[in-house]
């Protein structure tokens, strides 16, 4: 396709950064600048020729600025395909004059929802105009360039420097895909916006607005490609995070990093806790006074899964703690901070990666999973047990302690891949059972890992369930290595039967009412 000579170019831009530079281009390449409100201003201010958008249109900007650019003038010259020689009749009978440059950046309307701006600022920053322009450049880019974000000026530039001021069919094609993209996402965060205000989680219509963060080295396996996208305006996991140290993050640390961080969010702030991830599985977790003392307990929990899996703290890590971490290789350690000296000892792990990572205040209570190009969507799991609706079935009741501890079980069963079975003691998890397709097999999984690390310990132990029983078997595999209270959500038609078992076994039993299911 052919070049197309830039003669007239309109700027309408909210946030002027780096725009000298490209003024100065336009000047040297000889085009006309036409401009609108707060950008003719600051462009006059420069010293650049500029002609006033009313100015131009003949017709004043209203509604405190709402209408300015939507006229025939604008679009017309936008639109006007310059091949076509009744396009050009039309234009040039209406005193049309073609504009083959439209430089717009919209109304921050993100930036005010990330400020927790009020109702009338949020309507005010719904960009109209802006949209409508770089919809119909983006439309007519055989003839037409559009630029909608500062990262493309210096592209703008080099594309006139080389071109003697003219642009590449091939150059206008990539910026007007880029066009649509930002005006489908600004759209998207706008009617999300509007659904939160009407609290309409499940809409007929919704759209998902992410930007890139990070093309990554590859997906799952080295075999397929990945790259992790964030929701800007929303305050979660990937706007808190901040790499210190280490090689760059894959896939998998991410999947593993956020079931972490989820765990440690779940435990609170009461205690200094300690959660250790392999494969998206809890494999150690404690809680104790201090984090140097709940590494150890969550280290004990299950030190052979624990090798090349992620480490989160609820604390800042020191010095001590660095020097015990130092001696098992981790992909990932995050912590609320890390103290110099832990600094001075981590450099010499280069690969190692820490995160820093301030607590998580999601704003958004929904979860999504992806089937291929489809996708679920729900309430993400954030129920918590209230003490005083637990059902106590049984006719030994567990003291307070036994339910501290199964409590803390039970939110560590709540992030375990389904079956899943948590032993648990003083805030340690002593076995835990994972993803398997029965729940015999789960309670065997963590009675084993129990007895291999706990032989003694096990003995007077609680465990957690993240649904029920549906037979008393799985039941008894916990008593037979010495659990003596369990919690789980009941429910089955075998209920009474299970009970029965545990009052022959002289154990407490507790019913939720609450199933913990992770798929």
């Amino acid at each position: 396709m052919q070049l197309i000579k830039i003669k007239k170019a309109l700027i309408s831009v909210s946030d002027k950064t780096n725009l000298k530079e490209v003024l100065e281009c336009l000047k040297i390449n000889n085009i006309e600048i036409i401009s609108t409100g707060g950008s003719y201003k600051f462009i006059k201010d420069l010293g650049f020729q500029c002609t006033e958008i009313s100015e131009y249109t003949k017709f004043p900007e209203i509604l405190d600025g709402r209408l300015k650019t939507l006229h025939p003038k604008i679009h017309g010259g936008l639109l006007a395909k310059a091949d076509d020689k009744e396009h050009q009749d039309q234009i040039k009978k209406e005193d049309i004059d073609f504009i083959n440059l439209l430089i717009v950046n919209l109304y921050p309307f993100e930036k005010k929802l990330l400020e927790k701006a009020d109702f009338e600022t949020m309507i005010e920053n719904i960009d109209i105009g802006g949209p409508a322009m770089v919809r119909s450049s983006a439309k007519n880019f055989k003839f037409t360039t559009v630029v909608s974000s500062i990262d493309q000026y210096s592209d703008l530039i080099n594309e006139l420097k080389n071109n003697k001021g003219s642009t590449s069919f091939e150059f206008r094609k990539i910026l007007a895909t880029d066009a649509f993209l930002e005006t489908a996402y600004y759209d998207s965060v706008i009617s999300n916006w509007m659904n939160n205000l009407r609290d309409n989680k499940f809409p007929k219509k919704i759209t998902i607005s992410g930007q890139l963060r990070d093309k990554l080295r590859y997906g799952e396996n080295p075999h397929q490609q990945a790259s992790v996208y964030k929701i800007n305006y929303k305050n979660d996991f990937l706007s808190k995070i901040k790499q210190i140290q280490g090689k760059e993050l894959s896939y998998n640390n991410y999947l593993d990093m956020y079931s972490a961080v989820s765990i440690s969010k779940e435990l609170g702030e009461k205690g200094s806790s300690c959660v250790i991830v392999k494969h998206n599985n809890p494999c150690g977790c404690a809680m104790a006074e201090n984090a140097l003392k709940s590494y150890e307990l969550a280290l004990q929990s299950d030190p052979i899964s624990a090798f090349g899996g992620i480490v989160s703290f609820n604390r800042e890590v020191d010095e001590k703690l660095a020097n015990e971490i130092v001696k098992k290789f981790y992909e990932v350690i995050i912590a609320k901070n890390f103290s110099k000296k832990s600094l001075e000892i981590f450099e010499k792990k280069k690969n190692l990666r820490l995160i820093s990572l301030e607590n998580i205040n999601e704003q958004d209570n929904l979860s999504y999973t992806f089937l291929g190009d489809n996708f679920l969507l729900q309430d993400k799991d954030q129920i918590e047990i209230n003490k005083k609706e637990l059902k106590f079935v049984t006719k030994i009741k567990p003291s307070d302690k036994d339910l501290d501890d199964l409590i803390f079980a039970f939110k560590v069963c709540k992030f375990v891949k389904s079956n899943a079975i948590v032993i648990a003691k003083n805030n340690q998890t002593l076995g835990i059972g994972a993803g398997q397709t029965n729940r015999l097999a789960s309670s065997k999984i963590a009675c084993e890992n129990a007895t291999q690390f706990f032989k003694d310990k096990v003995k007077g132990s609680v465990a957690a369930s993240d649904a029920f029983f549906p037979f008393a078997d799985g039941l008894n595999e916990l008593i037979k290595v010495g659990v003596k209270c369990i919690i789980q959500p009941g429910g089955s038609i075998k209920d009474d039967e299970v009970i029965a078992a545990a009052d022959k076994a002289q154990i407490a039993m507790v019913f939720t009412g609450i199933r913990n299911f992770r798929h």
